[in-house]
């Protein structure tokens, strides 16, 4: 079994994943450190977790935005951004899709892990009583929303 690496995250994400998506500069360093808190800590281990969530993870990937997310988004990142995504048809990067399967594999322990990771106080709440915007690195290409 390889020990996994940032470098190996990367590599195997694009052996499961369409390179389309591989369109976020990332180091791979925290997606690494997430993992390891999941057990996650070899190539095969990884690769056995895409094998199992791939599918769903692309259909969430390919499903439609609504109204809100579109000018949530559209605000954050520039319409032409999103604009150019939803002709694409595709919407997260890489380390989001990595976050959409560990959110699938683990359910609620995975999702009250990312909430406290980008600071969220209890779901849909606000933090500090200020905009219930998303956290700033809990973006398109940083973290999904939620998939249960």
């Amino acid at each position: 079994m390889s020990g996994l690496t940032p470098e190996g995250v990367h590599r195997i994400l694009k052996g499961f994943l369409p390179a389309q998506n591989d369109d976020y500069e990332c180091d791979y360093v925290e997606e690494l450190h997430e993992l390891a808190d999941f057990q996650i800590t070899t190539e095969e281990q990884l690769a056995d977790l895409l094998r199992r969530r791939r599918d769903e993870v692309m259909e969430i990937d390919r499903s439609p935005m609504d109204d809100f997310q579109v000018r949530l988004y559209s605000q954050d990142l520039g319409e032409e951004f999103v604009a150019r995504r939803l002709r694409a048809g595709f919407w997260f990067s890489y380390p989001a899709l990595l976050r959409i399967a560990l959110e699938l594999e683990f359910g609620k322990t995975y999702k009250d892990y990312a909430e406290k990771r980008d600071g969220i106080v209890e779901p849909g709440a606000a933090p500090n009583g200020g905009s219930a915007t998303p956290p700033a690195n809990s973006g398109v290409a940083e973290g999904p929303p939620s998939v249960s």
